[in-house]
């Protein structure tokens, strides 16, 4: 429901932290897996993250405003 919800009024059920929050947590249990169940940080994978999209954005040329 909460996704034919969002559809209809584009408003997110859930803050964008806490989407980012989940997916850093997947995204370090994947790469704890690929090390052989070594520990990784939650925390480090979100700062990673973070600044592979601040990277990204930086490339990014503005459009111009028809």
């Amino acid at each position: 429901m909460e996704i034919v919800k969002f559809f209809r009024t584009r408003q997110a059920p859930v803050a964008p932290e806490e989407t980012i929050a989940v997916i850093a947590f997947m995204e370090a249990a994947d790469e704890s897996r690929r090390q052989g169940g070594a520990e990784v940080s939650v925390a480090d994978t979100l700062a990673r993250a973070r600044r592979a999209v601040a990277a990204r954005l930086d490339r990014v040329t503005p459009v111009a405003a028809p």
